[in-house]
């Protein structure tokens, strides 16, 4: 096959995965997208995907230099410690740190795959299980599998990590996700969401930097309407200011037990742009808060 086929081929391949998209995203969002001129939060994002200009973006994105990058802005005391960091691992040595440090997560530091929640009671088939699957995943460009090209330029890597332990009463770990919208003027406008009960009863509810109920829902139902002001918030959200600076729009996920602050990740493509809002006014509306350019 000749330079030029090749070429083609190629072309043909990335406008039929962008139809299919734009039919999904239909399909998904009931509404037909404009993705060169944006208006709402899904198709902004899509603009990004597109288009992305910021050089930060592979280097926040990236679940290890994210963490260095983060010690130096804000403080190593946020940030959850490395116990490996590597091309590879051995089912033995992952059984040698979980034995030493307790309760431990792996993952992959280029995507948004799949983590693994890993304990002193676990057997070594089960270290075995996950050092395979997490090496396939060091096989796949995320970037191209997404459209999120930023993690196309993250080396492959993989990580092991303290597993934080809960504070809440149910005992899970609670995850505050700040969507952070850089202003025209330079202020941020910030809006928080929440998931509750993860795998059983998911549900998300969306609140105000004032911590006041947003009343529209984001592919789970919205049934939280109140909580309680978590120990440092206000830390929190600084923290998230400050990390959201040099973007027009990025969501800092940061995790809060029982006052300690600890840095989760920072994602410039929530939902990769198709994240279904309870209806379509909501979508346009966040995305009248996005006023710089996408691509930064």
């Amino acid at each position: 096959m000749n330079l030029v086929a090749l070429k083609a081929r190629f072309v043909n391949n990335r406008y039929s995965k962008a139809r299919r998209f734009r039919k999904k995203f239909i399909e998904h969002n009931k509404y037909i997208p404009n993705f060169e001129n944006p208006k709402t939060y899904n198709e902004k994002i899509n603009y990004r995907k597109r288009y992305p200009l910021n050089p930060l973006f592979s280097r926040c994105a990236c679940k290890i230099e994210a963490k260095e990058y983060v010690a130096e802005l804000i403080s190593k005391d946020v940030v959850i410690e490395n116990l490996f960091v590597g091309m590879s691992i051995t089912p033995e040595k992952l059984n040698e740190i979980v034995r030493e440090h307790g309760n431990c997560v792996l993952k992959a530091n280029h995507n948004s795959g799949r983590i693994y929640m890993l304990s002193d009671r676990d057997e070594l088939s089960r270290f075995s299980e996950v050092c395979y699957e997490v090496s396939k995943q060091l096989q796949v460009d995320f970037g191209k599998l997404a459209d999120e090209a930023w993690y196309s330029d993250i080396s492959p890597r993989l990580l092991v990590e303290k597993k934080l332990t809960p504070s809440d009463e149910d005992g899970s770990l609670r995850d505050y996700k700040f969507h952070v919208f850089k202003q025209n003027d330079g202020s941020m406008k910030v809006l928080l969401h929440i998931d509750f009960g993860r795998g059983v009863n998911h549900s998300r509810s969306y609140f105000d930097e004032d911590l006041n109920w947003l009343p529209f829902a984001v592919e789970f139902p919205s049934l939280i309407t109140k909580i309680q002001k978590p120990k440092n918030y206000d830390f929190m959200l600084q923290i998230a200011k400050k990390l959201a600076d040099p973007f027009s729009y990025v969501r800092v996920d940061l995790y809060n037990i029982d006052g300690e602050i600890f840095f989760g990740e920072m994602t410039f493509a929530p939902g990769s742009g198709i994240s279904r809002f309870s209806t379509y006014i909501y979508d346009y509306w966040m995305g009248g808060l996005w006023q710089r350019d996408p691509r930064y």
